[in-house]
């Protein structure tokens, strides 16, 4: 094998593949990159079994091969390169080497037979949707996604299409929920599983977030997986398997108490408050006639704070709640929108947070106890 191509390049897509790479599994061929020269373009893949993706990019082919390298150990070679310089990649019996000008480095490759299979299934243009919006739902969702284990089907969010080309992303960790929706394009027959729903697991999540570009992006199920093509990128997913709960049993029926309230300035008080909350984490939120207090206490500490602001609360019936602060905080650091509206029924039901502009985003926190 041999090519090349100059240094930003080989780096902006190694980069890409090395997301993807484990070094912290015991099957070390995960820390792998295979890269494959093939008429007038390389492809590299990385895998750490959950995660495949394939980038292309177009490069001189002097000679066809593949190989199999350490990611980490070529990606740091390549970007201490100089800028805008021709790099040339060439392999001989176990080693590839990297020249650049005056420097050349060996690096040694490892064994092909040993790296897992990788996917190469075309998809399909049957589900086509914007990749910015798409980013989007991720955005909205993926902080809700848990953290741990013990309930895998929590360390995903669950993607249902339905036949009217909506498509929705929700996420939860028993503490907090999720929803978003938009619109995708179907040209064809919908696969069942998307009807069904898939969950996708948080690692997928990101490294879909991290390398969505402009333009469209494209879904569909291949050889059981998730498979995603947006750009030189295609990711083949390994989608989690269990139950999602029924979320829609979370989200109230009825809200008795809704206040609307400047976005900023609502985070802005959380903030604040949220420097005497200690190790709990808790504010008290407070509604009454157009106002809405906010006050914590940090018991440990013997600190305190209160604060209030206008809301557009016109009923006025005292109500308040308990509610952890990075919580709410996340939610309105991912609202695009100067106006929100805070839903509560009591201090004993989970509430809403909503954009006042935007029926398909819904936000659900539980109480916690005063």
């Amino acid at each position: 094998m041999k090519f090349s191509l100059d240094s930003d390049r080989l780096a902006r897509v190694l980069k890409r593949v090395d997301g993807v790479c484990t070094n912290r599994s015991s099957f070390q061929i995960l820390s792998s990159c295979m890269i494959e020269a093939k008429g007038n373009s390389i492809t590299l893949s990385g895998s750490d079994l959950e995660t495949t993706l394939r980038v292309n990019e177009d490069a001189d082919i002097i000679e066809e091969g593949v190989i199999l390298v350490n990611s980490q150990r070529i990606l740091n070679t390549v970007q201490h390169l100089d800028k805008d310089a021709e790099v040339t990649l060439s392999s001989e019996i176990s080693k590839v080497y990297v020249k650049c000008g005056n420097f050349i480095a060996s690096i040694p490759t490892n064994d092909l037979s040993e790296f897992p299979e990788i996917p190469n299934s075309e998809v399909k243009s049957t589900l086509i949707m914007s990749a910015v919006e798409f980013k989007k739902l991720i955005d909205k969702t993926i902080f809700s996604v848990s953290l741990d284990d013990t309930r895998k089907e929590f360390t995903g969010a669950l993607m249902t299409i339905t036949d009217e080309g909506r498509i929705q992303l929700v996420s939860t960790d028993g503490h907090r929920l999720s929803r978003a929706e938009s619109t995708i394009s179907i040209n064809g027959a919908l696969p069942d599983a998307f009807r069904q729903g898939v969950i996708i697991h948080r690692k997928s999540l990101n490294e879909l977030q991290k390398n969505i570009e402009d333009g469209d992006i494209c879904l569909d199920i291949a050889d059981g997986k998730l498979a995603v093509s947006v750009g030189p990128n295609t990711f083949y997913i390994s989608l989690i398997s269990g139950s999602f709960p029924d979320f829609t049993k979370v989200i109230p029926e009825k809200l008795d108490h809704r206040a609307v309230l400047d976005r900023e300035m609502f985070q802005k008080i959380v903030k604040r408050a949220s420097l005497f909350t200690g190790k709990v984490g808790t504010i008290r939120l407070a509604l009454t006639k157009d106002r809405l207090e906010i006050t914590s206490d940090d018991k440990s500490n013997a600190a305190g704070m209160k604060d209030h602001m206008d809301a557009e609360y016109e009923e006025g019936t005292f109500v308040e709640a308990g509610f952890n602060w990075r919580y709410i905080d996340q939610i309105l650091t991912v609202i695009n929108c100067d106006k929100v509206s805070l839903e509560i029924i009591d201090s004993d039901m989970p509430a809403v947070i909503r954009d006042v502009n935007s029926d398909k985003v819904d936000f659900i926190i539980m109480p916690m106890q005063l």
